[in-house]
């Protein structure tokens, strides 16, 4: 067996990321024949079937599930070598893949990004967007190169960057809207929407640490959808700062008797084997958040 090109390795994880030949070639530069071409050889020179085609689009085989996650490597290490090459040479090029929540997005990513490609206007970023679970996922997979996450992820290299605090966001007719201070023993048996996707672990974990049971009606990921419902009087919801408006109309945000966080941090498989377009992004960030 010869040995292949790396860019023939490259077609295939884009295919499988993108989920489509189509949008594999328009992402490589590719006419979909010519994606079609490169899995064909991959698969005839390794031997085996990676994908399954049909009118859904494609799907991995057997096969293609135990080499994808030494395909990742394979394409890692040749973008490390690739990267390092051109550092020597005093060129900075290559390519980053970031994980990211979208209130975290929404308002840090645009001047960081900015930040980054003024400095390193030779570096591709790409974005995406999901749920902390999605972004360890991708973490782990290799999918992408860093995340940010809120913190604890054991799993991985991680740098707290920020503590956004959580506050009590209640309608404007119910009982606690003349509170300055919402006690947490005063949210139990209240009619409460439970905020997924990370904060409902700490929120959950306050209630216990104080014996609260409160009434949970709904458990909601969207925050827009959660806040919507607290402004219809559905019930009172604790937030993040970072995801809740300015200016709220019918509804009113106020404060916890006890400080609450969530810590959000930047988490990546390994520092030191991370890509020096890698190191530099995180050095940007750190600088940021300091």
């Amino acid at each position: 067996m010869r040995v292949l090109a790396v860019f023939q390795y490259k077609v295939f994880l884009t295919v499988v990321e993108r989920g489509s030949f189509t949008k594999a070639g328009e992402k490589l530069g590719l006419s979909q024949s010519g994606v079609s071409h490169n899995i064909s050889t991959l698969e005839t020179e390794l031997g085996i079937v990676l994908l399954r085609r049909n009118r859904n689009g494609i799907s991995l085989t057997d096969a293609g599930e135990r080499v994808l996650p030494y395909v990742r490597q394979l394409v890692h290490h040749a973008k490390l070598l690739e990267q390092e090459a051109a550092l020597i040479q005093g060129i900075e090029v290559g390519s980053i893949k970031i994980g990211t929540f979208p209130s975290f997005s929404s308002r840090f990513l645009p001047g960081l990004i900015r930040n980054f490609i003024n400095k390193y206007p030779g570096i591709q970023i790409e974005l995406y967007e999901g749920g902390y679970d999605d972004i360890q996922d991708w973490i782990a997979s290799g999918m992408v190169d860093i995340g940010f996450l809120t913190l604890p992820a054991r799993e991985f290299d991680t740098i707290q960057l920020l503590k956004d605090k959580l506050f009590v966001l209640v309608p404007e007719n119910h009982p606690l809207n003349t509170m300055k201070l919402v006690q947490v023993k005063s949210i139990h048996n209240e009619s409460f929407i439970m905020p997924k996707a990370g904060c409902d672990v700490l929120l959950k974990t306050l209630f216990r640490e104080n014996n609260v049971l409160p009434n949970v009606l709904f458990e909601i990921v969207d925050n827009n959808t959660i806040i919507s419902m607290v402004q219809e009087g559905l019930g009172i919801t604790i937030l993040p700062e970072m995801v809740l408006p300015k200016n709220i109309l019918y509804a009113k945000v106020i404060p916890l008797d006890t400080d609450l966080y969530r810590e959000i941090g930047i988490a990546i498989k390994s520092f030191k084997q991370s890509s020096p377009s890698i190191r530099e992004f995180i050095e940007i960030v750190k600088e940021h958040f300091n």
